[in-house]
């Protein structure tokens, strides 16, 4: 998983004054000699062609950081000084993300460092700026895709399909795998990322692409990427009633609907990112992983995530995959279970008192998607 460094950093330095090179310091709690970076490619428009400094005036030690190998060579990821954490905020964040070769991806996020910036040895255009953008989204697809670990496709032949134990077991680490990796690609691009085509594209799901009509980026071209800022592809997804009078839950794929469920979970995920943006910003700068929140957050977004990849494909109930589909259902069942109880945990704890109609609210909307895993396992044995 991505190291978060934030608190560790006592104080660094970014230095990008040469061109598709990023090389810099950082002093962390704990460390006696700097951790080196060098990186290749540029910052964004804001800081490319300059040196950027920091300092941490509240350093605390963060166990991610223990991690953290002392040269990081590899790649740049998203770097700014710019970047908007709150919709209403007035300043702005110091984000510094990269690939490492060892260490995989590694950030820093943070409003409270002092940042300056020397004066600016070349300048990045747009169209140079959207291109790196861009190969930030591959390089953080190439690193999901190590986390994911997709096998190798295999020739259709049904007389060799494996039902074993042993096989079921490989196929739900997979599955595992995959959840990690979609929470990873939310906690970066949040609810930005769920309205537009990043998520899909970083996570390999190439079929969900939509907006440009093309199965991958074009690094060449910079015009009408569906990532861009500001560009909504995915439509607005109306909640489909269980009830659904003669028509079949499977017959929703072949007309290119979402499934019901998955919708369900999708906006589940959406609400909750939005309207607890506040105390997750907090949460993320205090914790490494395990409060009632995160543990609510993180159980909800496996759901969300599984059920995307369990009922994203046409044949997710033909026979060769009902097994499959009712093995990835139960796992949901049990990050269900999982979410309730942290959410239980968040509704006796004193700070949450005054939001009590929202997370009952939430316990109701998890309820329904509980309810329709359970209904839909019972219509997949049925078939």
């Amino acid at each position: 998983m991505a190291l978060r460094l934030d608190t560790a950093v006592i104080r660094g330095e970014i230095d990008n004054t040469t061109r598709d090179n990023v090389r810099g310091k950082l002093w962390l709690v704990g460390r006696d000699e700097p951790v080196i970076i060098d990186l290749r490619g540029n910052a964004w428009r804001d800081i490319a062609g300059c040196k950027v400094t920091f300092t941490n005036s509240n350093p605390s030690p963060r166990p991610a950081a223990a991690g953290l190998l002392p040269k990081q060579k590899g790649h740049v990821g998203d770097i700014t000084a710019s970047r908007q954490v709150e919709e209403d905020a007035e300043g702005k964040a110091l984000y510094l993300e990269w690939f490492s070769e060892e260490n995989g991806r590694v950030f820093i996020e943070g409003t409270d460092f002092e940042v300056s910036l020397s004066a600016w040895v070349w300048e990045m255009d747009e169209a140079q700026e959207e291109a790196q953008k861009t190969a930030n989204l591959s390089a953080m697809r190439d690193w999901l895709a190590g986390i994911i670990q997709r096998p190798a496709p295999q020739e259709d032949d049904a007389e060799d399909d494996d039902d074993s134990e042993d096989a079921w077991e490989n196929s739900l680490k997979q599955s595992d795998r995959l959840s990690d990796a979609h929470m990873e690609a939310i906690e970066k691009y949040g609810v930005e990322g769920l309205h537009d085509d990043r998520i899909s594209f970083v996570m390999g799901w190439d079929h969900m692409l939509r907006g440009s009509g093309e199965n991958e980026p074009d690094d060449d071209d910079t015009e009408g990427e569906a990532w861009k800022e500001g560009h909504e592809v995915l439509p607005d997804l109306e909640v489909i009633e269980s009830d659904l009078d003669d028509q079949s839950f499977f017959d929703l794929l072949e007309e290119g609907e979402a499934h019901p469920l998955q919708t369900m979970a999708y906006d589940f995920v959406l609400r909750l990112l939005t309207e607890i943006k506040e105390e997750r910003n907090e949460n993320a700068s205090e914790s490494d992983g395990g409060t009632p929140l995160d543990r609510f957050l993180r159980n909800s977004m496996n759901i969300s995530g599984k059920l995307a990849g369990a009922l994203g494909t046409h044949d997710f109930g033909g026979s060769l995959q009902t097994g499959h589909t009712l093995a990835i259902l139960r796992r949901c069942l049990n990050w269900a279970n999982e979410a309730f109880g942290a959410l239980n945990e968040l509704m006796e704890a004193p700070e949450w008192k005054d939001r009590q109609d929202l997370l009952t609210d939430f316990r109701a909307e998890l309820f329904a998607i509980r309810d329709g895993i359970t209904d839909l396992r019972q219509k997949l044995r049925e078939k």
